[in-house]
C-alpha cells in the first residue's frame, strides 16, 4: 500500500506539472500577427466597389490567405483531415487548393495504378468487329494515363506527380516556418505574370490562391480618345468615357448612340425600317443590320418556251438567260439524253435502272423507271452489333440479337443490360446517391468512379456570443475558426477582469499577474506570479472518479519572488536576491584581507568578521605559513631561507663553477657576485665588466685572428681584438714558384700577395716547352707502328687464301641385282587386284 501511494503521488505531480506547461498544438506552433500581415499585403490592392472580377480575384487569394494563417482552418479533401501550418502542403494550379504532400502523392500513385489496371483488362477483352455494312469498326480509343486533382478534377500528367514541398511560388524547396511569414512561404516575391496578362508581375510576397488584380497605375486615354488622359488602374486602362459615339452605321441613316468604345468597332444598327424583299413583292419592316430578306414565294416569271415557270425561290437578278431548262432532258436513270421540245415528256431508255441502292453495296436491277428505287431485297448473312450471332436477311434490314451486354458502363458499377450493344456502351445516368464526407448530403452528380466531389453546401457557424457569423463549407463546422472581436461574456472565476476574445470551449487561463499580497511568506510584496486562483487540476483519483478528469481549484500564493538587496557576510559584494531567500551568506570568494606579514592576503572562503568594512587581518583570518617570496636579482635561482619576511633577504652566497672564455680552466665565484640589483642606469656597465673579469682566467687568448695568426690579448669572450695591427712575417712566391720573399702580414693584408717573375723564370719556361713537345712526337711516331704491325696481323689472319687444286677419283658402276622372286609376288598381287574388279562389275550389272 505504501508503494501504490507513492506511484500514485508521483503521478498527481507529473499531471500537474503537465497542466502547469501544457500548451494546444496552435499555441506551439506560435501566433501569427495576422492582420499586420494582410494589412502589409494588402495595401496596394484595395479595390473599387463594384468591380466584380477584381473583387472576386481579392477575395479568393484573402481565403486561402485566413486558411493558411489560421493553423488547422483549412482542410485535406482526401485524409478530410486539418492542414497545420508545419506540415508539407501541395497546392493546385487551377483551384489552388493545398492538401497534404503525402495525401496527394498517395492519390496520384492510386489513380495511376487503376487507370493502368483497367486499360490491361481492356487490351485482353475488347476487340474490333464488323457492322451490318461490312466496315470494321476498330475498339475503344483508350485514355491517356493521367491523374486529376480531387477538388477541380483538372488532369495531370504522371510526369507531373509532385515529389517535394515547394513553396507557392515555387521557388524554394522545403521552406521553413517563420513568425514573420505566410505559412508555406518563401518571403520572396511572387514573380508570376498577372491575369488578365498585361505585362506586369505580382509584386505579393510568396502567397497561396490566384494572384490579385494588378495594382500599378497606366496614363492611358478613354476608348474613343475623346477623353483627356488620366491615371486609372493598369487593368482598367481601356476604359469608357460618358460621351456617346454619334458615329454613322452601316447603314447610311442612324448614327451610333453607344457609349466610348473603340472607333470602327461600332454594333450593328439596331433600329428598324421598311424594306423590300429581294423580288420587290412584298415590303417589311425589319432591322436597318440586315435588309435584305427574302419573302419565301416562288419567282413564277415564264421562260423563253411561255410554258414553264421560275420555280426558285424569292431571288434578285434574272431568272438564267431566259433558255427553258427542260430542252435538253434525260430519262429517269440518266443514261440517254435527247434535245427537243419542253413540252414533251422524258420517256424511259428500257435499260437497267443500276443505280446505287440506300445499302451502298447493290445496284437497282429494275428497268429505267420514273421515282425512287425499292429497298434492297438481295439477302445477305449479317452479324449483329455485339457480333455473337449470324442470320440472312435482306440487305436494307439491321439484324440485332437479344443477348443482353454483360459489360461494366464508364461508371465501373452498373451493368450495360441493353440488347446488342456491340460495345458501344452508353454513359452510366444512375445517380451516385454516395454519402459525402460532411454525412448529412448525398452526391446528387451522375455516377461515377472514383471518389465524389465535396459537399458545395454550406453551413452558418455562430460564435459564442453570436453577434459573429461565417458560412463554411459543409462538414467542417467543427474545425471552424471564428475570429469574434467581442469580448468573452463568460464570468471570470478569478478575481480578475476578463480581457480575451469570445471563443469556443472552456476559457483559457488567466495569464494576469495575481496583484494579491502575499500571506504565505508573511513578507507583505504583492504576488507577481501568474493568477492561481483557478488553477486546472487533477481530482483525486477514487473509486467513482476517473483518473483524466479535472477541476479549478485556488492554489496558494508561491514563494516571494521580488528582489532584495543583500550583502554577504565577509562584505565583498552586495547582490539582488528573492525574497524568500534573502539571508545573508557567504559569497564563497576569498577574504583577500591583508595579513600581518603584508606580502599574502587570507585564503579562507568569505567568512563572519567583526567589521565588515576594514580589509586588514581580523579574527578569524588564517596566519601566514609560506615561505619567503621575494623575487631575487634577475638569474639568481636560489630560494631565501628565511621565511615570509619584509624585503630585502640576505645577499645569495652560493658558489657557482663556470669555465672561461677559452674553455681551458674552470673559475669559481659567488652568486650574488654575478647576479646583483641594479639601482641606478650608470650600475650596468659596471655590472658587465665585473662579470667579464669574473669570466677570464688571466692567460693569453687561443684563438686565431683571420690572417691565421694567434691573438695576443688576454682571455675574453666575443670576437679577438686589435685584428689589424698584427705584423707578423708572412711568405710570398712567384707565378712559378721559383722566387720567394717574407714580408709583414699588414703587408700581405694591404694586397702583396704574389711577386713579378724574372728572365730567368721565362727561359726555364721555353725550355720546359720544348722537352714537352719532344716527346708528344715521340708518342705519335710510337702509335703509328703499333697501329701498322696490328694491320698486318689482322690481314694474315683475314685476307683471300689460295685456291687448292680437286683430286680425281674413279666410281665404279653399280650393278643392279633383280630378283626374280620377288618379281613373281607383284606380278600375282597385281592378277589378284584385276580379277576382283571384274567380278564386282558383273555382279552390279
Amino acid at each position: 500500500m505504501e508503494k501504490f501511494n507513492k506511484a500514485q503521488a508521483k503521478n498527481l505531480a507529473a499531471a500537474q506539472k503537465l497542466m502547469d506547461t501544457y500548451a494546444s498544438s496552435s499555441e506551439d506552433e506560435g501566433e501569427l500577427d495576422e492582420k499586420h500581415i494582410l494589412d502589409l499585403l494588402y495595401k496596394n490592392y484595395q479595390t473599387a466597389p463594384g468591380k466584380g472580377n477584381e473583387g472576386n480575384a481579392a477575395n479568393r487569394t484573402a481565403t486561402f490567405l485566413e486558411n493558411t494563417l489560421h493553423s488547422g482552418a483549412a482542410t485535406c479533401l482526401i485524409c478530410i483531415g486539418s492542414i497545420r501550418r508545419v506540415e508539407s502542403i501541395w497546392s493546385c494550379k487551377s483551384c489552388y487548393c493545398f492538401f497534404h504532400l503525402n495525401c496527394i502523392q498517395r492519390w496520384a500513385n492510386d489513380s495511376l495504378m487503376q487507370m493502368k489496371v483497367k486499360a490491361e483488362q481492356q487490351n485482353g477483352s475488347q476487340q474490333g468487329y464488323y457492322n451490318h455494312l461490312g466496315e470494321f469498326v476498330p475498339p475503344k480509343r483508350q485514355k491517356a494515363m493521367h491523374w486529376c486533382c480531387p477538388q477541380c478534377r483538372r488532369d495531370y500528367q504522371p510526369g507531373d506527380r509532385p515529389t517535394q514541398y515547394d513553396c507557392f511560388c515555387g521557388k524554394e524547396a522545403n521552406p521553413q516556418p517563420q513568425p514573420f511569414l505566410v505559412p508555406h512561404s518563401c518571403g520572396e516575391i511572387c514573380g508570376k505574370l498577372l491575369q488578365p496578362k498585361c505585362g506586369h508581375d505580382c509584386k505579393l510576397l510568396c502567397h497561396p490562391g490566384p494572384c490579385p488584380p494588378c495594382a500599378q497605375l497606366a496614363h492611358s486615354s478613354c476608348l474613343c480618345g475623346k477623353s483627356s488622359a488620366r491615371s486609372v488602374r493598369c487593368l482598367n486602362k481601356n476604359w469608357q468615357c460618358e460621351e456617346t459615339c454619334q458615329a454613322l452605321l452601316a447603314c447610311g441613316k442612324h448614327k451610333c448612340n453607344q457609349k466610348c468604345h473603340r472607333p470602327g468597332q461600332c454594333p450593328p444598327c439596331t433600329s428598324k425600317s421598311s424594306q423590300p424583299c429581294e423580288c420587290k413583292q412584298e415590303t417589311k419592316v425589319v432591322n436597318c443590320s440586315e435588309p435584305k430578306w427574302k419573302c419565301g414565294r416562288k419567282c413564277g416569271a415564264p421562260f423563253a418556251c411561255g410554258v414553264h415557270y421560275c420555280d426558285k425561290i424569292c431571288h434578285s437578278g434574272p431568272c438564267g438567260d431566259g433558255e427553258c431548262p427542260l430542252n435538253v432532258r434525260s430519262c429517269p436513270c440518266g443514261k440517254t439524253v435527247k434535245t427537243g421540245s419542253c413540252g414533251e415528256v422524258a420517256e424511259t431508255c428500257g435499260d437497267t435502272c443500276q443505280k446505287l441502292l440506300p445499302c451502298g453495296i447493290h445496284t437497282c436491277a429494275q428497268r429505267c423507271h420514273r421515282g425512287p428505287c425499292n429497298l434492297c431485297l438481295v439477302r445477305t448473312k449479317k452479324k449483329c452489333r455485339c457480333g455473337l450471332h449470324e442470320k440472312e436477311l435482306p440487305c436494307s434490314k439491321e439484324f440485332t440479337c437479344e443477348t443482353k451486354c454483360k459489360q461494366m458502363r464508364d461508371c465501373g458499377k452498373h451493368g450495360c443490360n441493353r440488347k446488342c450493344c456491340g460495345d458501344q456502351c452508353p454513359p452510366c445516368e444512375k445517380i451516385c446517391g454516395k454519402q459525402l464526407s460532411c454525412n448529412k448530403h448525398k452526391c446528387q452528380s451522375v455516377c461515377h468512379n472514383g471518389p465524389c466531389y465535396p459537399c458545395k453546401m454550406e453551413s452558418q457557424v455562430n460564435c459564442r456570443c453570436g453577434k459573429t457569423r461565417r458560412n463554411v463549407p459543409c462538414g467542417r463546422e467543427k474545425n471552424a475558426r471564428i475570429a469574434c472581436p467581442e469580448l468573452c461574456r463568460i464570468t471570470a472565476k478569478c478575481h480578475h477582469a476578463i480581457k480575451h476574445r469570445c471563443h469556443k470551449g472552456e476559457c483559457p487561463p488567466c495569464c494576469q499577474p495575481c496583484g494579491l499580497p502575499n500571506d504565505s511568506s508573511g513578507c507583505g510584496h504583492i504576488c507577481q506570479a501568474r493568477c492561481h486562483a483557478a488553477s486546472r487540476v487533477t481530482k483525486p483519483m477514487d473509486s467513482r472518479s476517473r483518473p483524466n478528469k479535472y477541476e479549478d481549484r485556488a492554489l496558494p500564493h508561491p514563494r516571494c519572488e521580488q528582489p532584495v538587496v543583500v550583502t554577504c557576510i565577509g562584505g565583498h559584494e552586495v547582490a539582488t536576491w528573492p525574497c524568500w531567500n534573502s539571508k545573508p551568506s557567504s559569497c564563497q570568494r576569498k577574504c583577500a584581507r591583508k595579513l600581518k606579514c603584508g606580502n599574502h592576503s587570507c585564503d579562507l572562503v568569505c567568512h563572519t568578521v567583526p567589521n565588515p568594512q576594514d580589509m586588514q587581518q581580523q579574527l578569524g583570518c588564517g596566519n601566514c605559513e609560506q615561505g619567503c617570496q621575494i623575487a631575487r636579482p634577475i638569474g639568481c635561482v636560489h630560494a631565501c631561507a628565511r621565511g615570509c619576511h619584509p624585503a630585502p633577504c640576505a645577499p645569495c652566497a652560493f658558489a657557482i663553477k663556470h669555465k672561461c672564455h677559452c674553455t681551458l680552466n674552470q673559475i669559481v665565484y659567488k652568486c650574488s657576485e654575478y647576479f646583483s640589483e641594479l639601482n641606478t642606469d650608470g650600475q650596468e656597465e659596471m655590472l658587465l665588466e665585473q662579470r667579464e673579469k669574473l669570466h677570464s682566467c688571466g692567460n693569453r687568448c687561443i684563438k686565431n685572428f683571420a690572417c691565421g695568426h694567434r691573438c695576443m690579448a688576454i682571455c675574453h669572450s666575443g670576437k679577438c681584438p686589435n685584428s689589424q695591427l698584427c705584423r707578423k712575417k708572412v711568405r710570398i712566391y712567384c707565378s712559378c714558384k721559383r722566387i720567394k720573399l717574407e714580408v709583414a702580414c699588414d703587408k700581405h693584408r694591404a694586397g702583396q700577395t704574389s711577386l713579378d717573375c724574372d728572365d730567368n723564370c721565362q727561359a726555364e719556361r721555353s725550355k720546359a716547352m720544348a722537352t714537352e713537345q719532344q716527346q708528344q712526337e715521340l708518342r705519335l711516331r710510337q702509335e703509328e707502328a703499333k697501329n701498322k704491325l696490328e694491320l698486318e696481323k689482322f690481314e694474315q689472319k683475314f685476307g683471300k687464301r689460295k685456291p687448292k687444286e680437286r683430286k680425281a677419283v674413279d666410281v665404279e658402276p653399280v650393278k643392279l641385282h633383280t630378283d626374280r622372286k620377288t618379281v613373281a609376288i607383284y606380278v600375282a598381287f597385281l592378277l589378284v587386284v584385276v580379277g576382283a574388279l571384274v567380278v564386282a562389275f558383273y555382279a552390279d550389272s
